[in-house]
């Protein structure tokens, strides 16, 4: 898969480290659960509500930077070489009241999922808007990723 990252021009960040008393990405056979993790940007946090501090547009591109520390995230754990789809995300959205979009931030990484691995490996997803998230990050995203097995 780092070739095809490699091929798109996607450069990973560095992985983003446990904040608290939990595993960043938890394996169990053939499947990584990936912790809530939120947007970061030269290891410090993106902040703001979406349709307030955040255009929709920012709102998108935050739910494309966390995809894109996610599969940072994976590849320390497991290495991208093992990872075959994400079967499943949950997209928290932190926005004003009233905001009804959030399918649309949550294409930020599915749209990266869907270039990364086909349009037919996309994931099962749910976008949920919230009124408070950590450090006040506008997304995050908590997955599941299938695994092949260890040669």
């Amino acid at each position: 898969m780092i070739e095809r990252l490699t091929a798109l021009g996607i450069v990973l960040p560095p992985p983003l480290a446990a904040l608290g008393s939990y595993r960043v990405v938890s394996v169990d056979g053939d499947t990584a659960y990936v912790s809530g993790l939120g947007p970061f940007i030269d290891g410090k946090p993106v902040k703001g509500r979406v349709s307030a501090e955040l255009s929709l547009a920012e709102g998108y591109d935050a739910a494309r930077i966390t995809m894109l520390m996610i599969l940072s995230c994976l590849h320390d754990a497991v290495g991208l070489d093992r990872v075959e789809r994400c079967t499943r995300l949950t997209v928290y959205v932190r926005a004003i009241d009233g905001f009804t979009q959030h399918p649309a931030i949550a294409d930020g990484a599915s749209d990266l999922l869907r270039d990364v691995f086909g349009a037919d490996r996309l994931p099962a997803r749910s976008a949920l808007g919230v009124h408070t998230l950590p450090m006040g990050i506008p997304v995050e995203i908590d997955s599941v990723f299938r695994l092949s097995p260890r040669a």
